[in-house]
């Protein structure tokens, strides 16, 4: 399809104060130079916070390839489903990595019921159809486990997300294993012994720092290889 500036999609802003909003013209403007440039990245990264800060060109960079990441701190499943034509479907990357579910469950500290998991493994299940529709290999990355202390305030509040955690991540392999994605398992390997984010990973019991990073690249590479995708 011959470029034009009218043909990039753009979601506009949602209206409603969403982190989505806050990385929008920032997006616009990228999408707009990679598809004026014709250049197709070979891996895009899509989610939240966790992804927003994860420095992929230290990682990933290696043999020229070119790397987007397209996360948003705070984003949740809801809001990347908006804006995936946008950020992924358009641009065509070679390969989608996507993690998200984590402020879907932590918005809601009190809510354990099924019903926001059924809400992040409907998203999620819609964006993997898309992508397997146009013909983009995704992986569907689990979410990573918690132990507070900034997001949760007490232990019980930690084990309980926990093992809505687990629930949810049972759901993204079996989407995953239904779309013909990749599942990439990231959470047993950042667990301690009572089933909660290894605390010397992140600071503050939610975003790994530069160790839990190094954990989860390698995870990634891995699993990827073992698909035959190179990262």
């Amino acid at each position: 399809m011959t470029f034009t500036r009218e043909s990039v999609v753009k979601p506009g802003l949602f209206g409603i104060a969403v982190a989505a909003d806050s990385r929008r013209g920032e997006f616009d403007f990228g999408n707009e130079q990679l598809l004026a440039a014709g250049v197709r990245p070979d891996v895009l990264f899509i989610g939240d916070s966790i992804t927003h800060l994860w420095e992929v060109q230290a990682y990933f960079a290696g043999d020229g390839r070119v790397l987007v990441n397209r996360g948003i701190g705070g984003d949740t499943s809801t809001f990347v489903r908006k804006r995936f034509a946008a950020d992924v479907l358009q641009l065509r990357p070679r390969l989608v990595v996507m993690k998200i579910g984590t402020n879907d469950l932590g918005w809601a500290l009190e809510q354990l019921d099924d019903a926001l998991t059924a809400t992040v493994s409907e998203n999620v299940a819609a964006m993997a159809t898309d992508a397997r529709d146009a013909g983009l290999p995704l992986a569907i990355c689990s979410v990573l486990p918690v132990w507070g202390p900034n997001w949760y305030p007490s232990a019980e509040f930690a084990v309980r997300k926990n093992a809505q955690i687990v629930t949810l991540n049972a759901r993204l392999r079996r989407i995953a294993a239904d779309t013909g994605a990749i599942y990439v398992d990231y959470h047993p390997h950042l667990l301690d012994a009572d089933g909660l984010l290894l605390h010397d990973l992140a600071d503050d019991g939610v975003h790994p720092h530069a160790t839990g990073y190094a954990i989860m690249a390698r995870v990634l590479r891995d699993t990827l290889a073992a698909h035959g995708h190179t990262v």
